[in-house]
């Protein structure tokens, strides 16, 4: 099933929300301003800093080194690496793909919306294990991939799934294909509450991350959250943290040009 390009709602308090999913710079935009999304805030705290990315380069630094001692050329080195990195390259992208398929998939098929069971590994494998484990659930599903804005936390963010279980008690989901739970998935969640509730009359009782493996022999499974005032506080943290860099760039910015300024007087 394709997805809109755009697609415009609008929350409790009459505000004019636009969701552009494809567009890397501007996806939200709120009565015609542009806004940060939940994810993107969060990611540029947890998992895509210059630590963690430096980090990653250390295999590299450790082959060249040990490519060195066992006398091998420099351009037989260079070549090695090179091509190793394009093929790590490429298997992360189709570790997201993979994701975004599968996340895709589970949202038409909780919707009723009919899915043409997929061809290819891990997402036949996936697709088949997530069906017989939703079907025993017996959730009612409320709203799917809906837009969220709160204008206290002025972001906006994207659900995956609200549905009420067995016991009544409404849920807020989201489909992970992650080799494990993470530190930031709960922080997301928390958000999303936050946002959903300040944007909606839903109130969310519980909110869970619902792990789909990419590996045939781990089973899917389901955590719940409970709600901990931490999560948001850590996410309010990402957004002080993101206007403190924004700040920080642009008052280095202005010194540069100050510097300029000074050495073409003199």
């Amino acid at each position: 099933m394709s997805k809109p390009q755009i697609t415009k709602t609008e929350d409790k308090h009459k505000n004019q929300i636009e969701f552009r999913p494809n567009d890397k710079k501007y996806r939200y935009i709120v009565n015609g301003e542009v806004k940060k999304g939940v994810t993107t805030l969060i990611g540029a705290r947890f998992g895509k800093n210059a630590l963690i990315n430096w980090a990653k380069g250390l295999p590299y630094k450790a082959l060249e080194w040990q490519l060195k001692d066992e006398g091998k050329p420099i351009d037989y080195i260079e070549n090695f690496i090179e091509t190793l990195k394009e093929k790590s390259e490429k298997l992360q992208i189709k570790d997201a793909k993979t994701g975004s398929m599968m996340h895709s998939i589970c949202e038409d098929y909780i919707r009723g919306v009919k899915v043409i069971t997929p061809e290819t590994e891990p997402l036949k494998t996936m697709y088949s294990k997530f069906t017989k484990w939703w079907d025993k659930r017996g959730y009612k599903v409320l709203a799917t991939e809906q837009t969220c804005y709160s204008a206290d936390l002025d972001v906006c963010g994207t659900f995956d799934a609200i549905i009420k279980n067995k016991k009544g008690q409404t849920i807020l989901l989201d489909f992970k294909t992650s080799k494990d739970f993470y530190p930031d998935q709960p922080i997301q969640l928390a958000t999303y509450k936050k946002l959903i509730e300040d944007s909606t009359d839903i109130k969310i009782d519980f909110y869970g991350i619902i792990n789909i493996p990419k590996d045939k022999l781990k089973d899917i499974s389901i955590r719940i959250y409970k709600d901990k005032q931490r999560y948001l506080k850590t996410f309010k943290l990402c957004k002080y943290l993101d206007k403190f860099e924004t700040a920080c760039l642009s008052e280095t910015k202005e010194w540069k040009k100050q510097q300029t300024k000074t050495k073409r007087k003199n």
